[in-house]
């Protein structure tokens, strides 16, 4: 059985998060320095900034290691002595996939191995993985709970698929205790790329009319960032399963024509919208993401900013830090 404590007895967990620079992994790293434990972070730089993490480089908990996950030996040698992994490098533009079909099976599935073969050399036995909800496709079922079947419509959802079974074999083969959160949507502070940013870039491009890529009718759900870190930490603690899988949504959904009228709202904008898509915003995209959280609510979780009100948190941090 697992853990139902993320601390030793004696001595402070070391964690090595993989694209801890990035928008999620620089809230992990937050939250495990927070709480008096060891970090190294491992990035590339390719999508995470070091400004997202610069507030830890006195703090002698914190290590910074410039390197790809791809990169097994150095990712081995950086893994010395670590309790536990959050492996949350991927390339996370599912659009791209479409045009590009080799990205994604490097940077998720070629990256994944390459941890989990680090994790076996240096005997690291936890990992939590990001996943996603575009692993369940179209779902039939709404909220998508956790035994719903994997039908990705994207390579990048397949890809994560993937990652999940290469992560459940090795666990299987060597004992280990895995934490696989499949998320929505993240946002909030240090939120780089997906629709919040795509509407206000477009707003500054074109600031009396904006296109839109579906026709407004997409249901979505999203977290603020804050909530879903909690509800990692709070999963990694209560579950007991060696193979946890996990889902972390919310149970607010909203309508891309609601997403996007907040976005303005909070920008104090009255431009134009064109609808010229149909229900779905891109080939691969999926037009109804709801996931349930009946597993989070049964370990005491429940996220304390609405969808609405985390839109809003996310438009201020973007308008206040352009560069960012």
């Amino acid at each position: 059985m697992a853990t139902d404590s993320l601390k030793k007895t004696a001595n402070k967990m070391k964690y090595l998060v993989t694209g801890g620079a990035g928008f999620i992994g620089s809230h992990i790293v937050d939250y495990i320095l927070a709480h008096g434990d060891k970090v190294v972070v491992y990035d590339n730089f390719s999508t995470g900034k070091k400004s997202f993490i610069q507030h830890h480089k006195n703090d002698t908990n914190f290590t910074l290691v410039e390197g790809d996950v791809l990169d097994t030996k150095k990712l081995s040698k950086s893994m010395k002595g670590v309790d536990f992994v959050f492996h949350m490098a991927a390339h996370a533009d599912v659009r791209s996939g479409f045009n590009d079909h080799s990205i994604d099976h490097t940077q998720n599935l070629e990256g994944t191995q390459s941890v989990l073969e680090a994790m076996f050399a240096n005997g690291v036995k936890k990992i939590a993985f990001a996943s996603t909800s575009s692993i369940y496709g179209d779902a039939e079922i709404h909220p998508t709970p956790e035994n719903s079947p994997m039908n990705p419509t994207s390579l990048y959802g397949a890809t994560k698929a993937a990652c999940e079974h290469y992560i459940h074999a090795y666990a299987t083969y060597y004992d280990w205790d895995v934490y696989i959160f499949r998320f929505v949507s993240f946002i909030g502070e240090r939120y780089t790329h997906g629709i919040i940013v795509d509407i206000l870039k477009k707003l500054k491009d074109n600031p009396k009319e904006i296109d839109l890529l579906s026709d407004g009718t997409p249901r979505k759900s999203s977290i603020y960032v804050l909530d879903g870190v909690s509800a990692m930490f709070i999963g990694i603690k209560k579950a007991k399963d060696k193979i946890n899988v996990i889902n972390i949504g919310h149970d607010d959904i909203l309508s891309v024509n609601e997403i996007v009228d907040i976005i303005l709202e909070a920008a104090q904008s009255t431009v134009k919208k064109k609808y010229q898509g149909g229900n779905r915003g891109w080939k691969g995209d999926n037009n109804f993401v709801h996931l349930s959280n009946e597993k989070l609510k049964t370990f005491g979780w429940k996220p304390n900013l609405s969808f609405k009100d985390g839109i809003r948190k996310t438009v201020e941090w973007i308008l206040l830090h352009p560069t960012s």
